[in-house]
């Protein structure tokens, strides 16, 4: 579910070839809103990578599961973005 919010946020950049993906590590507080997203292991290309991150903040608020004891799981979180998948 969230990486469907970052996809409908993320504007391919003019250029970004085809295949490429990156490691996004991202903050939360609690009720979800982003507090830092960076790439934790990049594309390789730095424009693809800001855009990601770029996607993540404005996709504030993340979804979080509805059983908010589990926040404390979702604080620290790191996903792959690839918009191939």
């Amino acid at each position: 579910m969230r990486k469907q919010k970052v996809m409908r946020n993320w504007l391919r950049p003019a250029g970004a070839r085809a295949g490429l993906s990156c490691t996004v590590a991202v903050s939360l507080i609690p009720g979800g809103e982003v507090l830092n997203a960076r790439v934790s292991r990049s594309s390789g290309d730095s424009f693809f990578d800001r855009s990601v991150e770029s996607a993540v903040l404005k996709a504030s608020p993340l979804p979080l599961p509805p059983d908010g004891a589990l926040f404390e799981r979702f604080r620290e979180l790191e996903f792959i973005f690839n918009p191939e998948e």
